[in-house]
């Protein structure tokens, strides 16, 4: 009989738009610390599909991101992610 790791399976057939509760924690904060408006245009920023709203592609984000990092601690990881935002985004007023 075949043994099958789903852990393994899932991870080869996970949706772009697939993210954990880990990552939705961590990208809602980040949205509400940053007022990060509904719409679109975040996903370029961020490097990911964009076919994604700015919410869910902050949410793709920080799911590629921790997937990059396993082993981590999501407290570690929100205070690492929300520098790599600020370094990531235009700053208001700097194209002055």
């Amino acid at each position: 009989m075949k043994v099958i790791n789903y852990d393994e399976l899932f991870a080869d057939l996970k949706p772009s738009g697939y993210v954990s509760e880990d990552a939705n924690g961590i990208a809602n904060t980040l949205i509400c610390e940053l007022y990060i408006q509904s719409g679109v245009g975040l996903a370029r920023f961020l490097s990911v599909d964009r076919c994604f709203d700015n919410h869910m592609a902050m949410r793709v984000w920080v799911q590629k991101r921790l997937d990059a990092n396993s082993g981590y601690v999501v407290d570690d990881m929100y205070q690492k992610l929300q520098g790599e935002l600020y370094e990531l985004l235009p700053q208001h007023g700097s194209w002055l």
